[in-house]
């Protein structure tokens, strides 16, 4: 490779990884770009149970310390096990999206359980999901993130509420943020949790989405994506 050809080559490298880098528009997230998407899990560190974790049932009772020690891993671990029900690709109308739920995992693994009861719903906003995310170690892939974070579980209600977070890999600035009501429904406790995040999925993939891009999706027409 001559002199000439390896400058270029390492200008639009050097570019490449800048661009990467830069996904800081919403509509990244949308248009026909090569702006990879990793799926990073649901975060339950910031999750509250309205009224008990006994009422969930289970032999013996479920405990505070069992969301953490073992459903937390469990609700995580099914978009790996069961890939093609909880399908993050067509959810967001995409052919292939990245999965990687290890940084996720070591946050609900140190996550506080002491004040996880609370008698009302809480209700955070996009001031608080930020602050959230700002908090996430460095995350070496770039592109953009994205999160389910769990706001609350009311088995009374019957009602589940979590935040969709698109973020900033290497920024950690939330692109597109949206908080959503899923129904649980399911035998057993994992199953029956699981059902309120698989409704949201679905609701998505049908109408959602659909919103999204036409709000914030830009028109901008390109070349189809490659990922």
């Amino acid at each position: 490779m001559n002199i000439l050809k390896k400058s270029a080559f390492y200008t639009i490298l050097f570019l490449s990884i800048i661009t990467s880098a830069q996904a800081q528009k919403v509509e990244d997230i949308f248009s026909n770009t090569d702006y990879a998407v990793t799926w990073m899990g649901i975060d339950y560190s910031h999750a509250k149970v309205v009224g008990s974790v006994s009422q969930w049932g289970g032999t013996p009772p479920v405990s505070k310390n069992d969301l953490k020690e073992r459903y937390y891993a469990a609700w995580n671990y099914l978009f790996i096990d069961e890939a093609d029900k909880y399908n993050i690709a067509e959810m967001l109308h995409r052919k292939y999206v990245n999965t990687d739920i290890s940084m996720i995992k070591k946050i609900n693994d140190n996550a506080s359980v002491d004040s996880v009861e609370v008698k009302i719903t809480p209700y955070y906003g996009l001031q608080d999901i930020q602050s959230f995310v700002k908090t996430y170690p460095a995350i070496e892939k770039p592109g953009i993130g994205l999160v389910f974070i769990t706001e609350s579980m009311n088995k009374t209600a019957a009602e589940a509420f979590y935040h969709v977070v698109f973020f900033n890999t290497q920024t950690k600035e939330v692109l597109l943020h949206e908080r959503m009501r899923g129904t649980p429904g399911g035998s057993g406790v994992r199953n029956y949790w699981a059902g309120s995040y698989y409704k949201v999925i679905e609701m998505i993939e049908s109408t959602t989405y659909s919103k999204w891009k036409a709000k914030f999706g830009g028109k901008a027409n390109k070349p189809a994506p490659t990922w």
